[in-house]
């Protein structure tokens, strides 16, 4: 077998590899960022089938092609305990640095390394392509991010993983930094020591403690219609991490949906709104308050001011008796605190679309007293997520007032 026969056949094989990350990855499809993931995976696959069409390989198509990586990214996210996110980016630095595996519901981010061990020594060392960045470098990088998007106001743990291994010396350095390396750890012979000044000075940049820990927003928005409420990909709060923190802060919609007639035990109708009447479906499928009602156990409700007089307002101006009643019962189990607004929400989300005044208030005050915000406003998260800001919130499905809407609706025999 020639070589050039041989390199085809190789080439064949890194296709049908692509092909089975790409199946893999249905398993997956949950995963925020996976489609994106696999249409890389396609890209490259595209490229190599265009070099088999030519017949003439060459070593540089199978030694460059980023399938190499992907595929190392691949084994990585299969092995992740929770993984929310592939290919993540956060703002940093007026730029965005793109996290490769979120895992563990958002508390880690792991980056996957899939080079030789003794390039990357050598790239530490200054002995890489001009403006080369080292893991060192990256490193760094990944921290200082990290510590700017905190997640259930804990910096999350960096991940290096190493998918062929890194040497001792320079995994050591990493660990100095405070990197959690993965990989087999590769003995070698003497090198020239590591810069230890580049060690210090981002050490010490690394105050950690000096940062602010900050989060994001949220409001009303159950006015637009929709068959199917998705909440699961952007709910940046999973159940069993509400125990870690006691605080819960309650939004608008949240206090709408609660005391509502729809979810106290009025699902049988049909109502002149379209929106009232899905609302109605859904909460006859998909009850709200056995949620509420599991995740408000043992903890502290709070609402800040600008929510309570919102609240109030809505319910006397559109309430039902019953809802009135309801709402005045359910506010003595809660805890109305000042608004007290951070300067990083206020100033990350400019006033526009779904970011509205009262939303940026609400989940302002819910960063600052560390709480976690319980919303239905699946709108403003998303917003807040392109701008790079990251809620730390619990989404539930919205519902609406409907006590004064009985009068005009259709009652329905649902035996």
């Amino acid at each position: 077998m020639d070589e050039n026969t041989e390199l085809l056949k190789q080439l064949g094989e890194r296709i049908q590899g692509g092909k089975q990350m790409i199946e893999g990855l249905k398993l997956l499809e949950h995963v925020e960022g996976v489609d994106k993931f696999a249409r890389k995976i396609n890209q490259e696959i595209r490229f190599l089938k265009k070099v088999q069409s030519t017949g003439n390989v060459k070593k540089d198509h199978l030694q460059s092609t980023n399938l190499i990586h992907l595929s190392a990214l691949v084994d990585r996210l299969h092995a992740s305990k929770n993984p929310v996110s592939v290919i993540k980016p956060f703002k940093f630095e007026q730029s965005r640095l793109e996290v490769d595996i979120v895992d563990n519901n958002g508390s880690t981010w792991v980056k996957v390394i899939a080079r030789n061990a003794r390039a990357l020594t050598l790239i530490s060392l200054g002995n890489g392509e001009y403006g080369q960045k080292s893991v060192l470098h990256q490193a760094a990088a990944y921290l200082k991010c990290a510590a700017l998007h905190p997640h259930m106001y804990k910096i999350p743990e960096v991940i290096f993983h190493f998918a062929y291994g890194i040497e001792t010396p320079l995994a050591i350095r990493l660990k100095h930094l405070g990197v959690l390396v993965e990989g087999e750890n590769i003995s070698c012979s003497e090198v020239p020591s590591l810069d230890n000044s580049f060690l210090m000075d981002h050490t010490q940049q690394l105050d950690f403690s000096a940062l602010d820990m900050y989060d994001s927003d949220c409001e009303n928005d159950q006015g637009e219609l929709k068959e199917v409420a998705m909440l699961d990909p952007i709910n940046s709060v999973h159940t069993n991490e509400i125990e870690e923190i006691r605080i819960l802060n309650l939004d608008v919609s949240t206090l709408l949906a609660y005391v509502t007639n729809m979810v106290n035990g009025h699902t049988h109708f049909k109502y002149r709104e379209p929106l009232l009447t899905m609302q109605a479906e859904w909460e006859r499928s998909r009850p709200v308050k056995p949620i509420l009602d599991q995740i408000f156990q043992g903890k502290t409700l709070i609402v800040c001011r600008t929510a309570y007089d919102n609240f109030t307002n809505i319910i006397r101006v559109i309430g039902g008796p019953n809802e009135s009643r309801r709402s005045k019962e359910f506010m003595r189990k809660v805890t109305i605190v000042p608004d007290d607004p951070c300067d990083r929400i206020m100033k990350a989300l400019p006033l526009g679309g779904r970011i509205k005044d009262r939303s940026r208030l609400v989940f302002a005050t819910g960063e600052n007293m560390k709480s976690i915000t319980v919303s239905a406003n699946e709108g403003f998260v998303r917003a807040a997520r392109m701008q790079g800001i990251e809620c730390s919130v619990f989404l539930h499905e919205p519902r609406s007032l409907s006590e004064m809407k009985e009068i005009n609706a259709q009652r329905l025999n649902l035996s």
